[in-house]
């Protein structure tokens, strides 16, 4: 006869094991899962520029100086910012903007954090010299 007090119901081994297995297949830090990227960097336009970003007197002097400092990266590397997709879900399936630079010609970061965070990061790596291609890859890593 088995022993009752180790045994458990079907519903509870089902819900144990699918739990477990769910761990195991959606874990993003697997070893057997190829890293992929949910981001889709559009390729920059040839002589992008900066011209229809949005400038600080159109933003108002009441903005916060990291939403400021955000348009500024935008103007400074227009070229990055157009072949990057935005993170914050406006570009790809949802398809509202172009690229992460046609988010800045909009008011759209002044209210969200992800696009100056976006600024933030490009700030940072180009003043690295990072390229392009160096920049996607810090993207997909961190938001990919």
């Amino acid at each position: 006869m088995r022993d009752s007090a180790a045994a458990i119901d079907r519903r509870t081994f089902l819900c144990r094991t699918g739990g477990m297995l769910a761990l195991i297949a959606f874990d993003p830090s697997s070893p057997r899962r190829a890293p992929t990227s949910s981001l889709i960097h559009p390729d920059p336009r040839p002589g992008i520029t900066a011209e229809h970003v949005l400038t600080a007197e159109a933003l108002g002097t009441s903005r916060k100086e990291a939403v400021l400092a955000a348009y500024d990266t935008a103007r400074a590397y227009p070229e990055l910012f157009d072949g990057l997709a935005c993170a914050c879900g406006c570009t790809g399936k949802q398809n509202i903007h172009r690229s992460l630079l046609t988010c800045f010609e909009t008011l759209q970061p002044t209210g969200c954090f992800g696009c100056q965070e976006q600024a933030q990061l490009v700030a940072k790596l180009a003043k690295e010299l990072k390229t392009l291609g160096e920049i996607r890859a810090a993207f997909d890593k961190k938001w990919g």
